[in-house]
């Protein structure tokens, strides 16, 4: 992200500029993802039937899924769900970005962190602490909308789309269930955030220092 895009016209690091172009990169890459990561979770929710749980689906692999899907659903059954994993990916990457950009600058403003490398390290793990919190609750989503099965019309068994889903899930399972699987999440997401963006400003100052 180029430093202009994120910052005022004073030089401060602007907190919703780093949103929006967190949240706007984040809703174009995982719309044309949608179909794989669909697929994705339903063949990992595939089991034995001594061990099954939830729907079931029939695939054999990728492009037989995305074979039988398109044949039996057309183009928009590839894209089932996306309505749940776009607000996800807007909210997760405009959270991480976001409050990378300002953390960084508050950190060392203060003087509270102020070497470049851990001042990153820092940041990383808070906006990944922040991105955990904030993508929890659509990931919650986004998985039951795509693993549940369809009807002969193609309407979803379970749910009729994502405010469907939150009515249902908050009713029978208040809003911890929003947060199911919150603990693996964050251990997977908070290491991953602070890593690329450590890498990220470690690349990009070695850029600086050589190329510009």
């Amino acid at each position: 992200m180029q430093k202009k895009w994120m910052h005022k016209k004073n030089g401060d690091v602007s907190f919703p500029l780093g949103l929006f172009w967190g949240a706007l990169g984040g809703c174009v890459g995982t719309y044309f993802s949608s179909p794989f990561f669909m697929i994705k979770t339903q063949l990992q929710s595939q089991a034995a039937k001594a061990i099954a749980v939830g729907y079931q689906h029939k695939h054999t692999g990728t492009f037989q899924a995305l074979r039988q899907i398109y044949a039996e659903r057309g183009i928009t059954g590839l894209w089932r769900g996306s309505m749940a994993t776009v607000p996800r990916a807007a909210l997760g990457s405009g959270a991480q970005i976001a409050t990378f950009g300002k953390t960084k600058s508050m950190l060392r403003d203060n003087g509270w962190v102020t070497q470049p490398t851990l001042n990153s390290f820092c940041a990383g793990s808070i906006a990944g602490t922040i991105m955990s919190l904030a993508i929890t609750p659509p990931d919650v989503l986004t998985t039951r909308l795509y693993n549940q099965g369809v009807d002969a019309s193609g309407k979803g068994i379970y749910y009729n789309g994502w405010l469907d889903c939150i009515v249902k899930v908050v009713r029978t399972e208040g809003l911890l269930g929003l947060y199911k699987g919150f603990w693996p999440n964050y251990l997977r997401i908070a290491p991953h955030s602070t890593l690329v963006l450590l890498f990220y400003d470690e690349l990009m100052s070695i850029r600086d220092k050589y190329y510009s």
